[in-house]
């Protein structure tokens, strides 16, 4: 049976436990550092590192569907699929924002999210998180958080780049 996107239940978008270990909390954990680093101890406020959160999880997440047989998979595809947006909508929703407000921010992500990646600024914490991947895959959990956080601080300095280009004139 076919569902589309809109009409999964919600149980069939969350995350197994030892999927979301792996895909999504070692990317919330170094998303919410980099935002502190930067000076907002709400990773909610940083735009930045809340769509270096949303690429890191879907980075994750393609690895694992790409290196792990469906067949193995403890959580349904569309699962994965909403894997970065849910832990976008997990952040906002932790904030104490109400529904609509959480709607609307993950339409503003969506929205900064698609203008970035059209200029490519997404790329720049490929390389962190394919290393991340690896460490993971390696029970390496604190080189796998380090190399996030590196993803995490290259993905805020490329959008901080583009945003002061963008505000010079120049795109």
């Amino acid at each position: 049976m076919h569902q589309d996107q809109g009409e999964h239940d919600t149980n069939s978008l969350q995350l197994n436990s030892v999927e979301y270990g792996l895909l999504v909390a070692p990317a919330l954990a170094a998303a919410a550092e980099v935002a502190a680093e930067r000076g907002d101890p709400h990773l909610f406020n940083d735009m930045a590192s809340m769509l270096a959160l949303m690429w890191m999880v879907s980075g994750l997440a393609s690895a694992y569907r790409q290196a792990v047989p469906e067949s193995q998979w403890s959580s349904p595809k569309p699962a994965l699929e909403a894997a970065p947006l849910g832990a976008c909508a997990l952040v906002f929703t932790e904030s104490d924002l109400d529904q609509s407000a959480v709607d609307e921010c993950l339409s503003s992500l969506i929205r900064a999210g698609q203008m970035l990646e059209a200029e490519g600024v997404h790329e720049a914490g490929k390389e962190g998180i394919a290393a991340s991947w690896a460490a993971l895959q390696n029970d390496e959990h604190e080189s796998a958080i380090a190399s996030l956080q590196a993803a995490a601080r290259a993905i805020a300095v490329a959008i901080d780049g583009w945003e002061a280009q963008r505000g010079n004139g120049g795109a």
